[in-house]
């Protein structure tokens, strides 16, 4: 090869490997950039799902401040004609309702199995029994045939009624025939006509002094079962779906609201499991759909809609936030405890602090009997030591509804 095709070749190589760098850093460039944008995507899509979450954190917040708002609207009405001591709202085990005007009131409390019709009158009306009777029966034969939704509150808040009688199948007449539709008017004469009378003179807030009247009727002794049969279906349903023993979701709505489709509590926690729309709903719909939203006491009063969410979330406290227990009978002990006040609390009755994680030794370390015993004595709340402990005996009465058996 002679001198002239040597150099000719040396800068040959030369520019082929010039091209080939420059090619390379071109590669090393657009990877880069393409990184870059990769990242930028990212933080993106981070800032578009926290500015989501942001917006869904204030719609809860505006509509924790609306109920407030309707609530404090509806006990003030309350006030002007029962006085302030007198008023009475829904409660988790109690369904409360007025009439339009807030001159009569029907009660249910599903956890002593008592109904009860109370209505308004004037002190001279009070004195004239025959229009008492006509009143009575007609709030009795309401009471054994609402199916909700017809209270003040219940219409503002768009609560829908319930597809039967709040206590259908749970009355019944003195032949022992259950209290239908069709016998409802038989039975409030049979009642008012046999029932004792109450009577108490009260002055409302507007300064007017009016006697309550009223009437109890006792539900029959197996009310609880009976309302816990109508739900049958949708929690056997649920329980397969999330893996979860039945009973477990029978004794969590027995002790939240003894099977009351309607029951509200002050939180404000809503329907048969008691569930709170900025916490528990929040996270269980999360968990379930994979979608953060709003979720309403509208739609938690829908019986469906709230076991559906009620047994995501326990299957979220079972399969995330103590999953890592080992024993699954322990794991149901802090589950059920977290249902009440929150993973959180239960890792700090064992530690101290709220580390569900940090906490995982120290349950491990123990037998099922020992965390049961622990959680009952170490819970920072009462209500939780003892809501542990009436869930767990209560699993034991729905054991035939079992889809194990």
């Amino acid at each position: 090869m002679t001198s002239t095709n040597m150099l000719s070749y040396f800068f040959a190589f030369i520019f082929c490997c010039s091209i080939a760098i420059a090619q390379d850093q071109r590669e090393k460039d657009e990877f880069e950039i393409f990184k870059k944008e990769q990242e930028q995507g990212v933080q993106k899509e981070d800032e578009s799902f926290r500015q989501y979450k942001a917006e869904v954190t204030k719609q809860y917040a505006d509509y924790v401040v609306e109920q407030e708002r309707l609530f404090k609207e509806y006990t003030g009405q309350i006030e002007k004609k029962w006085g302030k001591k007198n008023v009475q709202t829904s409660t988790k085990k109690e369904y409360v309702a007025y009439d339009e005007g807030y001159s009569s009131r029907k009660k249910i409390d599903f956890e002593s199995g008592t109904a009860k019709v109370e209505i308004l009158v004037t002190e001279s009306e009070a004195k004239n029994q025959k229009l008492l009777q006509e009143k009575l029966k007609a709030q009795v034969e309401k009471i054994v045939t609402t199916k909700g939704g017809d209270d003040p509150l219940e219409k503002k808040m768009e609560i829908a009624a319930a597809e039967e009688p709040l206590i259908a199948g749970q009355v019944v007449m003195k032949n022992g025939a259950p209290v239908s539709e069709q016998n409802a008017k038989q039975f409030a004469e049979q009642t008012v006509q046999s029932s004792s009378v109450s009577k108490e003179t009260i002055e409302g807030k507007d300064g007017i002094k009016r006697v309550v009247v009223g009437v109890q009727i006792p539900l029959v002794p197996n009310h609880v079962k009976k309302r816990a049969t109508g739900f049958k279906e949708q929690i056997q349903k649920e329980a397969e779906r999330f893996g979860i023993d039945v009973t477990l979701i029978f004794a969590i709505m027995h002790t939240e609201s003894y099977f009351n489709p309607q029951a509200r509590s002050y939180v404000p926690a809503y329907g048969l499991m008691q569930l709170v729309p900025k916490s528990g709903a929040r996270d269980a719909y999360f968990f379930v759909y994979k979608r953060d939203t709003l979720v309403t006491g509208e739609y938690l009063f829908v019986p469906d809609n709230n076991i559906e969410l009620g047994s995501g979330y326990l299957a979220k406290l079972l399969t995330v936030d103590f999953r890592g227990v080992k024993d699954p009978k322990s794991r149901i002990y802090c589950a059920i405890s977290a249902y009440n006040t929150g993973p959180g609390n239960v890792a700090k009755a064992f530690t101290g602090k709220r580390n569900v994680i940090q906490a995982l030794p120290k349950i491990n370390s123990m037998t099922p009997d020992e965390v049961f015993d622990h959680l009952k004595k170490n819970l920072p709340f009462e209500e939780t030591r003892s809501y542990v402990a009436k869930v767990s005996e209560r699993m034991g009465l729905y054991n035939e509804w079992s889809t194990r058996n």
